[in-house]
Order: structure tokens, then C-alpha cells, then sequence
């Protein structure tokens, strides 16, 4: 399930910041138009447990599907409106995805299990991950422009069939007792809670450094001369990384999460603060930025293990929602800062952004509870 429902996002996520650096000419104006689509996905990450309230976990989740089929087909417009478009819908399939697999998750997978099963679930979508980025960009340049769209819609598609095999639709995954479709006191109940706002910020950081490696990676290598299929290549090598995902999760388990995440965020940071000094010498910062990737799969060893011990099972469906939105404000944020950063410095700077919030978020690992395993 994790395979088929990471592909269609995984086989454009190069593809994506190419075409609208074609589209609009440089990479300051790339980020202004990440920045707004990521906007509006925030806002529909925010109504998902409303809706779910009215169509049903299984109904999100079919909903995600049909996002990334027509998503597909407007990320290949040659207008900036039909792409934005594209834009928001793409991103808003993902998070639909993601928040109605998490709850199934937590209905079907024991809690003395989830250690071990997240894990499993990062290395079946890095799977998708790391062939996606280069088989998306090579069919584009060598087959033809609408082949990645092709695999994106039959992913999408065989997502939902297999979501049917495997009998999800006979499961109840929502939660009962909240009927307040205002959003607001969600947020609020939400960030109030310690445990809750501590596994928002720390995979939001995390995210926002893979949402950069995705974006501006085949930008960069584009920008110092490499061909796309290069830049799509380096993105899927970097995700590769995070094959070694059951390594890191088991010394997470022996040596404890909180371990694992200062090291992490303090390792991926010092490596992509050092990515603009070579800025000018493409084979040394492409390897800098593989190293730093390498790093941040240790990350992607705790995964979402900090929310889901953290989520009270009462309010599941509605908590489900606020924390998915650390994906578009993943997607929101560095754009933001970067559309700055890239008015006073040259591309490389926004490797090195990267790593000082990284280097920020080790600082603040330090309250993950030292007992988790």
C-alpha cells in the first residue's frame, strides 16, 4: 500500500521543480510558486477531519487517488494557473494519503508494534522514492512528456484496487465523540499537548530538509551545467539512503529515539552547511549532498513513531489532520525562506539554510522522551 500510494507523487517530485523552472524562469520565482501552492494545500490538509466526518476514512482516501490522477494531467499544462493547480492538488493528495494510511495504521497495527512496523512501512514508500525521481525525468526526455503521468495515474490507480484486496474497507478507522468541523480548537488542543506539538515540529524540520533535497537538488545540478536525468539521478540516489532506514530504527530501539534524532538532525546539518562552500565544484557538492541524504535516513528511522505513541486513540481522526499539515508547512515554509535567501545569495545558500534549522531542531530533540524504544 505505502509502495503504490507513494509513486505518483514520488515519479513527479523531480519533475515538478523542472517544469516550473521552465515555466518561469528562475529559482527565487520556482519558490514563490511552491510558496503559494503550499498555501493553499495547509488549508486542505485543515479540512480533512470535517470531511472525513462526511465521507469516511476509505472515502479520503479515494479522494487522494482521484487528486493525483488529475493532478498528474495539470502538472503537464503549459499555463502557470493550470499548473498551480496541479500544484495543490498533488500536494493535497499526498497528506490525504498519508492521514487516512496513518489512521488505518493506528486501527490495525498494536501500539507494542509500532516501533517495528514504521520502519517497514518508510522502506516500502522509499522504494517508490528512490526509483521515482529518475524513472519520472529519463521517460520524460526519452519516451515522451506524458509517460510519467501515465505511471502516476495507474499507480494511483492500483492503489485503489489493492486498498480493496486487502479488505481496508471492511475497517473502521475513525474516531468517535468530536463533531465540531471548526478546525481551530483541533489546532489548538493540539499544540497545547507537549508530546504532540514536540513530534509536529520534529518531523516538520525533517520534511522541510527532504522538500529542499527534492526541490532545489535537480534545479541545482541543472543550473551548473548536469543534464536533467543527472539532477533526477542525484534525487534518487540521495533517497536511497534511506534504505538503511531498518538499520537506524534498530539502534533507535536499543540505544533510544532520542539518540537517534539529536545525532541525525545534528549530522544532516553540519553536512549541508558545509554543501555552499563548494557550491562552485558540482561533483563535491552533489557528493555532500548524497552524505547529508545519508544522514537524514537515520531520521526517517524514528519516522512518525514520536505522534503515533503521542496520539490519544480518542482523538485520532481529528489529530490526525492538524499534524498532517507538517507536510505542507514542509512544503511552505522553506520556499518562503528561501525566495529571500535567493534574493541575496546564489543557489547553493539554501543547502546551507537547511542545515542550521536542522542544526536548531537537534537542539530541541533533546525533549523526545529518553525512554522511547
Amino acid at each position: 500500500m505505502f509502495f503504490f500510494t507513494v509513486l505518483p507523487r514520488a515519479v513527479l517530485i523531480a519533475l515538478v521543480p523542472l517544469e516550473a523552472l521552465s515555466l518561469l524562469g528562475s529559482p527565487r520565482s520556482v519558490s514563490v510558486l511552491f510558496l503559494v501552492a503550499s498555501a493553499f494545500g495547509v488549508a486542505g490538509s485543515l479540512s480533512i477531519p470535517a470531511l472525513m466526518r462526511r465521507i469516511g476514512t476509505a472515502g479520503i482516501f479515494h479522494l487522494a487517488a482521484a487528486s493525483a490522477c488529475v493532478a498528474s494531467v495539470l502538472l503537464y499544462q503549459s499555463t502557470v494557473g493550470w499548473f498551480l493547480i496541479g500544484m495543490v492538488l498533488w500536494a493535497y493528495s499526498a497528506v490525504a494519503f498519508e492521514v487516512s494510511m496513518n489512521l488505518y495504521v493506528l486501527h490495525r497495527i498494536p501500539q507494542s508494534q509500532i516501533t517495528r512496523f514504521e520502519p517497514r512501512r518508510i522502506l516500502f514508500a522509499v522504494v517508490s522514492y528512490s526509483i521515482g525521481p529518475w524513472l519520472g525525468v529519463y521517460l520524460s526526455n526519452h519516451v515522451a512528456d506524458w509517460a510519467p503521468l501515465i505511471v502516476a495515474i495507474v499507480a494511483s490507480v492500483i492503489s485503489v484496487l489493492y486498498f480493496h484486496a486487502i479488505g481496508l474497507t471492511r475497517t473502521s478507522a475513525s474516531a468517535r465523540g468530536e463533531s465540531s468541523s471548526n478546525p481551530l480548537p483541533h489546532i489548538r488542543r493540539f499544540f497545547a499537548q507537549p508530546r504532540l506539538r514536540l513530534a509536529w515540529f520534529i518531523t516538520l524540520a525533517r520534511t522541510a530538509w527532504w522538500s529542499t533535497f527534492f526541490i532545489y537538488t535537480p534545479i541545482y545540478a541543472v543550473s551548473v551545467g548536469m543534464s536533467e536525468s543527472t539532477g533526477g539521478a542525484l534525487v534518487s540516489l540521495g533517497v536511497a539512503m534511506v534504505y538503511t532506514v531498518t538499520l537506524w530504527a534498530s539502534l533507535g530501539r536499543r540505544y533510544g529515539f532520542r539518540l537517534l534524532c539529536i545525532g541525525g538532525f545534528a549530522a544532516t546539518g553540519l553536512a549541508s552547511l558545509v554543501v555552499p562552500l563548494f557550491g562552485v565544484t558540482p561533483t563535491a557538492a552533489a557528493a555532500l549532498l548524497i552524505f547529508a541524504a545519508f544522514c537524514a535516513a537515520s531520521l526517517d528511522g524514528v519516522g512518525h513513531i514520536t505522534y503515533l505513541r503521542a496520539v490519544r486513540p480518542r482523538e485520532r481522526e481529528i489529530m490526525a489532520g492538524v499534524y498532517g499539515t507538517y507536510r505542507d508547512a514542509a512544503q511552505l515554509l522553506p520556499p518562503g525562506i528561501f525566495a529571500i535567501v535567493l534574493a541575496i545569495a546564489s543557489l547553493p545558500a539554501v543547502f546551507g539554510t537547511a542545515g542550521l534549522w536542522m542544526l536548531i531542531t537537534a537542539w530541541y530533540a533533546r525533549h523526545v522522551p529518553k525512554g522511547l524504544r
